[in-house]
């Protein structure tokens, strides 16, 4: 609403030009990305959420989610659950998820219980995660595989 310009003030058209200035900064803020948060949302043990959950930032689901979520990083930890679709950058799994999961990167860890097809560019699994379902990447290999020649 107010605005303040340091800049001195001559004769002829600067007016003009310091309203521009104006209008330019203000659209500069209107058309500049949200910040991301720092800290993760984290829903507890006890919450149970029924729908579908979509953020910019990080999310932790220790409780139980029925629905799909999207986010930048979701780590599901040791008692949480989610039945539905997970598509985020980076995804890690210590708890159960049943349905599917595309993201670029996807950590199974030793307590993971995963009943999910997954599509992903990177893949950890640790032993003693269970995982049934279907894997595939994101992107291509570089070079097609060749068939090995037979030695004469």
């Amino acid at each position: 609403m107010f605005s303040k310009t340091n800049a001195p003030k001559t004769n002829g058209n600067s007016g003009k030009a310091e309203a521009a200035a104006v209008m330019d900064a203000a659209t500069a803020k209107r058309t500049t990305p949200r910040t991301v948060s720092t800290a993760p949302s984290i829903f507890g043990r006890d919450i149970v959420i029924t729908g579908d959950i979509k953020t910019d930032g990080e999310i932790q689901i220790d409780g139980r989610l029925e629905g799909n979520v999207s986010a930048a990083i979701v780590t599901v930890g040791e008692n949480g659950a989610v039945n539905g679709t997970i598509k985020a950058d980076k995804v890690h799994i210590r708890g159960k998820v049943q349905g599917k999961v595309n993201a670029m990167s996807v950590d199974l860890a030793e307590t993971a219980n995963v009943q999910a097809d997954l599509t992903q560019d990177d893949l950890s699994i640790a032993n003693g995660a269970f995982f049934d379902g279907k894997c595939s990447r994101k992107t291509q290999a570089p070079t097609p595989l060749k068939a090995a020649k037979k030695s004469a």
